[in-house]
């Protein structure tokens, strides 16, 4: 049986996930983006999610990325997850 995935997008390809930090608002898009493109390219590994998602990224933001202790933990982007219900 042959594979259908694609390949990962090579960084600075004009169709790469693109997120510019100036415009943090846009970050939930950059990691939407990043699944779809996961999806398609079949990526399942959590450890190979999060190399992509900081190799789309600038030199400075990979760099405060991988320094931050949870990105060496499970592959949850803080800006998909769920917010907790406030305290009543």
């Amino acid at each position: 049986m042959e594979n259908d995935a694609k390949l990962m997008l090579t960084q600075g390809h004009h169709t790469t996930p693109k997120w510019d930090e100036e415009k943090v608002c846009e970050l939930a898009q950059y990691f939407q983006e990043l699944e779809y493109l996961f999806q398609d390219c079949q990526v399942n590994d959590d450890c190979q999610k999060k190399d992509y998602a900081v190799h789309y990224l600038t030199y400075n933001t990979r760099k405060t990325w991988m320094s931050v202790k949870e990105y060496e933990g499970e592959f949850t982007p803080a800006a998909t997850r769920d917010e907790p219900e406030p305290a009543a």
